[in-house]
């Protein structure tokens, strides 16, 4: 299945692999490489899924998936994160757990990546 997806992240090596793995599985991809920028894109389209990393300047991944939800038909909402200075990763996703539909740790190889988008995508339909 072929789906619309806004990817958010803030590094951008992270960002183009994950991008690359989506769009070599046939997915229609935009990128943001922050919050602010996600939530500009989720006021300008509709997108089947928003994969985000939770910790990003300016607005974070809690902030659009909040954003997400206000929507008239909010996506699929997929976080990941690697912590940070002063948070764990696992801490992280606590806080994001009622956000989300799904949730990974950094690194995320590009297979995991797939197979959790695939699942998050069957549940779409």
């Amino acid at each position: 299945m072929m789906a619309d997806i806004l990817v958010a992240e803030d590094m951008a090596e992270i960002l183009y692999v994950y991008e690359q793995a989506l769009l070599s599985a046939g997915h229609r991809v935009v990128t943001a490489t922050n919050g602010a920028e996600a939530n500009d894109h989720l006021d300008r389209a509709r997108f089947d899924l928003v994969v985000t990393d939770l910790l990003m300047p300016k607005v974070d991944g809690m902030q659009v998936a909040h954003h997400a939800h206000m929507l008239d038909k909010p996506p699929k909402l997929l976080a990941i994160t690697g912590g940070g200075e002063r948070i764990s990763p696992y801490a992280a996703l606590k806080m994001g757990e009622a956000f989300f539909d799904a949730s990974l740790i950094k690194p995320v190889s590009q297979d995991v990546l797939l197979t959790t988008v695939n699942m998050l995508l069957d549940k779409v339909q």
